[in-house]
């Protein structure tokens, strides 16, 4: 894929799975686009050729946020045609994010994207509890037990989808 046309996928990605378009100068924004293009990869759909790392905020891209930079926001989404697989998991992604939680949708969309990061990357042979012990070990802002259980579930969900 071209550079020119990875802005407006981007986009469609984010309009999918969120049902908003995406501002560049949001910092919400653009980690909430790091955790979908994450979590869709991790489910077999690329949105281009991005590596993922442990990062202040989970699974970070470089050159993914590098992407964001290239007037993502100016990109219309409407011309994007997906496969029925990629519409099914941004579908699925949708219907996660915006299940009932105390988190807002940024650290919602970060903590189930972490988690998965965690298990797969970091800890694989860590039990559930063990990823989420760890996940709140790590980041200050998602140490809601009751919560990072209820993503772990939501995850599993994701994941079997």
């Amino acid at each position: 894929m071209d550079r020119i046309s990875q802005p407006r996928l981007l986009n469609a990605v984010f309009r999918n799975v969120y049902g908003m378009e995406f501002h560049a100068d949001s910092m919400d924004n653009r980690v909430m686009l790091q955790k979908a293009v994450f979590l869709m990869r991790e489910r077999g759909v690329s949105c281009g050729d991005y590596e993922f790392v442990w990062d202040q905020y989970g699974p970070f891209s470089a050159e993914l946020s590098d992407d964001m930079k290239i007037a993502v926001e100016d990109a219309p989404a409407l011309s994007v045609a997906f496969s029925q697989e990629a519409m099914e998991i941004m579908e699925c992604l949708k219907k996660a994010f915006f299940c009932e939680t105390e988190y807002s949708l940024r650290y919602w969309a970060e903590a189930i994207a972490s988690l998965l990061y965690l298990k797969k990357y970091v800890y694989p042979s860590y039990t559930d509890e063990e990823i989420i012990e760890a996940l709140e070990n790590r980041k200050k802002d998602l140490r809601n037990r009751k919560e990072n259980q209820k993503a772990m579930k939501v995850l599993k969900k994701i994941l079997a989808a």
